[in-house]
């Protein structure tokens, strides 16, 4: 399992184009890759859309379904 950091920078992929691509803003980002933000089921599924990821392979999401209780409204 890696870090939303590391995901990113090994498909080349810089915090703005993320951004874009996903539609989650830099601050948001930044915020989560440096642990100040837990994020939110939706912004979790944009991010891993957008990086064509599992939301389990990446800390960060892995964590924050595990501790919500969030994982049977992933599957859904």
């Amino acid at each position: 399992m890696k870090a939303l950091r590391e995901v990113r920078r090994g498909q080349l992929i810089s915090i703005e184009s993320l951004a874009e691509s996903s539609g989650v803003s830099t601050k948001t980002i930044v915020e989560i890759e440096l642990g100040r933000s837990v994020p939110r089921l939706r912004t979790i599924k944009k991010l891993s859309d957008a990086l064509a990821v599992e939301p389990a392979e990446v800390e960060e999401f892995y964590a924050a379904i595990h501790d919500d209780g969030l994982s049977a409204k992933l599957a859904a």
